[in-house]
């Protein structure tokens, strides 16, 4: 009966999650990458002879495949329906495991509660559930390898390395971001607890990431420094328009996201703190030891506690370094190793509420109330409504579906091109385009240069070098004209969309 709390914490957390796909159900960008590599996956089981040809730039496929091969047992219309409902199912069981592990430490049901709240209203957490991405799954695939380290910190015994070499062999497989936050807790706990236990599973998991995919994740590997490489050289581009370039200071766009990038730039380190104001307590926990205040005591699961504490502040500190240092900036949006650290966070607010001294308890409660309200509900809710349900720019619309029907009226593939890049995605799922994209980390190294981040050449050099025969824009983020295609042939309109003709002096294909 304790755990069905949990549970409806949970599926209150799933709600909270998906109501603004119930208006909005094809939201997403990477989505549809995932789902036409899964149907990949999916014909090749059927006939191995079968090879991906839809990406025009000729390298070959580099992401960690864990999530695309699990989405391939199941059926393409199905998944195409029900997508928005991936990283959410992956995140129900997230949520619960916190519920679970809180309540096993505490024996607090109250506490247990408020630590799973805390993790479902961090934003990071909600807004990385809110297209299907391989972001849930590596979350949950981080917390498990975490929870057999603490496992060995509590325990002392080596018996939970096999289970740490295990999951972490499938965190490597699922997502490269996860495998940067655990350089980060790796470091971190080594230092601070003095063994080599953290560094010993990280490497053995890394080598049998390799061995069990058959050397596939070796090009995984050698892709994620690839890519690496590719954003030291063009990070300064990072809030660029791909055909304007970079905004001057003070312009302004509809774009709520391009809103929320230029208000970062202004205090980058607040990104840390914005995607999950929980955090707020593991530093006030750590004041409290540190200087031994009477607003804590010492908890039963003191180990488990002092590892929590460690790896969500450590993460935390990294978060704040790599939005703040301009040298550090390639290696990724900090906020995103913060998210690695939500659930030891929610772990740490469970000891502090079953410690408080009972002279503190109302102030912490309010406290948690006021960070859950001002911190969490509030900006989680309006992020949602912005960026999610009345989204036209980043979602697959009545208008974008009559383009991608027309696309696949032709009697050729089209070669396609697509600004933003990111449209590219989306014709991949809903048409038979061959576009041009890739899902090459090295792809990206050797061709993406002339137009992406920034456009550099004339756009008709890229119809030339890669015999384009359309493209299609969103007229929201760029006109025609801005490209110096007035006079190019328009294939259709529909909304805010434009597919163009391109004229290479071949036969038209429609």
């Amino acid at each position: 009966m304790i755990y069905l709390i949990g549970l409806l914490v949970s599926a209150a957390s799933l709600l909270l999650q998906t109501w603004p796909r119930f208006r909005n159900r094809l939201f997403g960008v990477d989505t549809w990458r995932h789902l036409a590599m899964a149907d990949y996956y999916r014909r090749k089981r059927r006939d191995p002879t079968v090879v991906f040809d839809r990406y025009l730039l000729p390298e070959p496929s580099d992401y960690p495949p864990m999530l695309r091969w699990l989405l391939s047992f199941f059926p393409r219309r199905l998944l195409e329906r029900s997508q928005w409902m991936v990283s959410p199912a992956f995140d129900f069981v997230h949520s619960f495991l916190v519920f679970v592990i809180a309540y096993s430490f505490t024996g607090s049901v109250w506490a247990s509660v408020v630590a799973q709240a805390a993790y479902a209203l961090a934003p990071i957490v909600v807004m990385a559930n809110s297209s299907l991405t391989t972001r849930p799954l590596a979350s949950l695939m981080f917390t498990g390898l975490m929870l057999t380290s603490l496992a060995f910190i509590a325990t002392g015994t080596w018996a939970w390395f096999p289970a740490s070499l295990a999951t972490g062999t499938l965190l490597f497989l699922t997502h490269r971001m996860a495998l940067q936050a655990l350089v980060v807790v790796t470091i971190v706990l080594s230092v601070f607890f003095l063994t080599p236990y953290f560094i010993l599973s990280a490497v053995g998991g890394w080598l049998l990431a390799i061995t069990v995919s058959g050397g596939f994740y070796w090009r995984v590997f050698t892709g994620h420094l690839a890519m690496l490489n590719w954003w030291r050289r063009n990070i300064h581009n990072r809030f660029a328009h791909q055909v304007r370039g970079l905004p001057s200071k003070g312009q302004d766009s509809a774009d709520p996201v391009f809103k929320i990038y230029q208000a970062i730039r202004k205090a980058p380190f607040v990104a840390v703190f914005s995607a999950n104001a929980f955090v707020v307590f593991p530093i006030v926990a750590a004041i409290n030891q540190a200087l031994d205040f009477p607003f804590a005591g010492p908890v039963t699961w003191q180990h488990e506690f002092e590892f929590c504490l460690v790896l969500s502040l450590g993460l935390m500190v990294a978060g704040i370094l790599i939005r703040q240092i301009p040298a550090l900036e390639f290696i990724g949006e900090g906020e995103r190793y913060g998210e690695y650290g939500v659930f030891p966070a929610a772990l740490v607010i469970a000891g502090l509420l079953s410690s408080v001294d009972p002279a503190w308890e109302i102030a912490l409660a309010a406290a948690v109330v006021v960070v859950a309200l001002l911190g969490g509900l509030a900006p989680t809710i309006f992020i949602q409504c912005r960026v999610v349900a009345q989204d036209v720019d980043r979602s697959v619309t009545p208008e974008l579906l009559r383009i991608m029907a027309r696309l696949d009226s032709l009697e050729q593939p089209a070669r396609l091109m697509t600004i933003p890049l990111a449209l590219a995605d989306a014709a991949l799922q809903f048409s038979g385009s061959k576009v041009l994209s890739t899902d090459s980390s090295l792809g990206h190294l050797h061709h993406y240069d002339d137009f992406f981040p920034v456009l550099q050449v004339p756009i008709t050099d890229i119809f030339d070098r890669w015999d384009i025969d359309h493209l299609l824009i969103n007229t929201n983020y760029v006109q025609p004209s801005e490209l110096g295609l007035d006079k190019t042939t328009v294939a259709l309109q529909s909304g805010n969309f434009c597919l163009l003709r391109i004229d290479s002096g071949k036969d038209p294909q429609s």
